[in-house]
């Protein structure tokens, strides 16, 4: 039996940062309200050099914005938005799995498989990490774009902010299970390095289609 791994103790800072994201996602914070940076270290009682530096991290994941001489706000996604990063997404993640496809046998689909199966494997339930599925799902796709070795479409698909989405669209999978697919990232990953190419593009596109159908029909809902 392999001894039990100690986990680093969280900083100051990623703490801040959890508590900041809990808030963004769960509406403690209202959207396209400008807040200073001293609010929000009351709210989440820490020094303000350190929402600052939480901060920067929630920039990287698209889920605040800092405009100076204004101060920090949640900006609203509309249908709009919401479209053009999935239509953007689209474009990189085809292509992005063409490539693999067709350059899979000198690719190690071992790390991908594994990332797979930790996303699949998160519970449903209220207890399981919303967080960890989003970071999870994130990486998944991330790697995909990754693996079709070009480094400006990975850079390029990392400014388009979609972690932003991908926790949202965790929030919003933990409200409504039904519209998660168990099993459905390992199967993706599976195809990538056993089906055709057609296969793959189809099975990927049904996967992000889905993913914007959801996204749409729970930002109606918000707005009804």
């Amino acid at each position: 039996m392999e001894p039990r791994k100690l986990e680093r103790p969280k900083t100051k800072e990623e703490i801040v940062y959890e508590r900041l994201k809990d808030l963004i996602l769960q509406g403690g914070i209202p959207l396209n309200t400008f807040l200073s940076q001293r609010t929000l270290a009351t709210k989440v009682d820490a020094a303000v050099i350190t929402v600052r530096a939480a901060l920067r991290q929630l920039e990287n994941d698209g889920l605040v914005e800092n405009v100076p001489h204004w101060g920090v706000r949640v900006p609203e996604e509309t249908p709009g938005t919401v479209q053009d990063r999935y239509r953007l997404r689209r474009l990189f993640e085809l292509e992005a799995a063409r490539e693999v496809v067709r350059n899979r046998e000198q690719i190690d689909p071992s790390d991908l498989l594994k990332i797979a199966a930790q996303c699949d494997g998160i519970d449903l339930d209220p207890e399981g990490d919303l967080y960890e599925f989003g970071e999870l799902h994130y990486r998944l796709h991330m790697e995909i774009v990754d693996l079709a070795g070009s480094p400006l479409m990975s850079r390029m698909y990392e400014r388009i902010n979609l972690k932003k989405l991908f926790f949202w669209n965790a929030l919003r999978t933990w409200k409504n299970s039904s519209t998660r697919h168990i099993g459905d990232h390992q199967a993706l990953v599976e195809a990538l390095f056993s089906s055709s190419e057609e296969e793959v593009v189809a099975m990927l596109e049904q996967h992000i289609n889905r993913g914007l159908e959801n996204e749409l029909k729970m930002l109606k809902s918000q707005n009804t």
